[in-house]
């Protein structure tokens, strides 16, 4: 095949595998998949020539299947199921040239896991105008986590593609990984179910009055400061008389920010957070007061956000630069935060 022919192929590819592209990823965030990544490319001319002599290929549409490929990187083994079905439920797959290598081991070997599907558009899609020039295209879908992704780059990179030119020492360090990442994924999975069962347990009303008095950690000061009866209801209501203006993003990382502060200060609890702001109101009040004074822009924030500034009320000195250090805020910010402080504290 001439080369203008070739380029006319990849020139097609390039936009089936860029429209591609931006449907599965419509897809996966309609359904709430969250994925790492997802990679897209369409061979080069170069790479198309190479194939072609190197198989000997006589009729590229039917024996070239991978012009247009889409790597999908997910963080959790059950998620690659949810693709799964995504994919059958959107495309028609080549049975005959696609792989799940989850089917290629037996019970005592291990190696490479993925799953590479040929498909073509579905009969729903084909037919829409945008799709009809490239309904007998084929694409190349790989679904795998983000270990099977880190394994199969480690692998490549070592340029070991056919299990005849790996030596066998190399080869059975290699399959040993493979296990560990299959374990790693499997532990992965536990750990996001466990993580969901506490959320759950937190959620439930009838324990939601035993969150102040459990140990600080993320999800527990997120969901005890969301209650109407929280001392962050009356942080942010001091926040906001005072001059601040809502910010509709929320700023989840502040969580973290308070989880730190409540480590500075020594504190296990929640209840010692609750507490501890509420013998502070009054201090709070000329605080958020002087912050305003202090900045000649506008101050915008979240409920978690005034909760921090207000737990920053409760460090010294060397707290709030340990607490600066680490979390490593704009320096203006930070030093009329300092200054406020300062202010309050000297004038009491």
């Amino acid at each position: 095949m001439e080369r203008i022919e070739l380029q006319k192929i990849i020139t097609e590819h390039t936009l089936f595998t860029t429209m591609l592209f931006e449907l599965i990823k419509s897809l996966l965030e309609t359904l709430d998949i969250k994925y790492h990544t997802i990679e897209h490319r369409t061979k080069t001319i170069e790479s198309l020539e190479e194939k072609i002599v190197r198989k000997n290929i006589r009729d590229i549409k039917e024996e070239v299947m991978d012009i247009s490929g889409i790597r999908i990187i997910l963080y959790y083994q059950e998620d690659v199921d949810k693709v799964v079905d995504l994919i059958k439920n959107n495309f028609i797959i080549d049975e005959k040239n696609s792989i799940n290598k989850v089917d290629l081991y037996d019970s005592n070997e291990f190696g490479y896991l993925s799953v590479h599907y040929i498909v073509t558009l579905g009969n729903n899609r084909n037919v829409l105008p945008e799709w009809k020039n490239y309904s007998e295209l084929k694409a190349e879908i790989q679904i795998r986590t983000v270990l099977q992704h880190s394994w199969a780059s480690i692998s490549h990179e070592l340029i070991y593609k056919k299990k005849y030119e790996i030596p066998k020492k190399l080869a059975r360090k290699l399959y040993q990984l493979a296990g560990l990442f299959e374990l790693a994924d499997e532990q992965f999975s536990n750990i996001k179910e466990e993580h969901n069962l506490l959320k759950e347990q937190i959620r439930n009303e009838s324990t939601i009055n035993e969150i102040e008095n459990s140990e600080i950690n993320l999800l527990t000061l997120k969901y005890s400061f969301e209650k109407e009866s929280s001392i962050s209801n009356t942080i942010e209501k001091i926040a906001l008389e005072a001059g601040f203006k809502s910010h509709r993003k929320k700023h989840d990382e502040s969580f973290s920010e308070i989880a730190f502060i409540s480590d500075i200060l020594g504190y296990k609890f929640v209840n010692e957070i609750e507490k501890n702001l509420r013998s502070k109101i009054e201090y709070l009040q000329l605080y958020f007061k002087e912050l305003i004074k202090l900045s000649s822009v506008p101050w915008y924030g979240s409920k978690s956000f005034y909760l921090t500034l207000a737990m920053l009320l409760l460090l010294d000195d060397e707290q709030l630069n340990q607490f600066n250090k680490k979390n490593k805020w704009d320096a203006n910010i930070f030093n009329r935060v300092q200054k406020a402080i300062n202010t309050i504290k000297n004038s009491n």
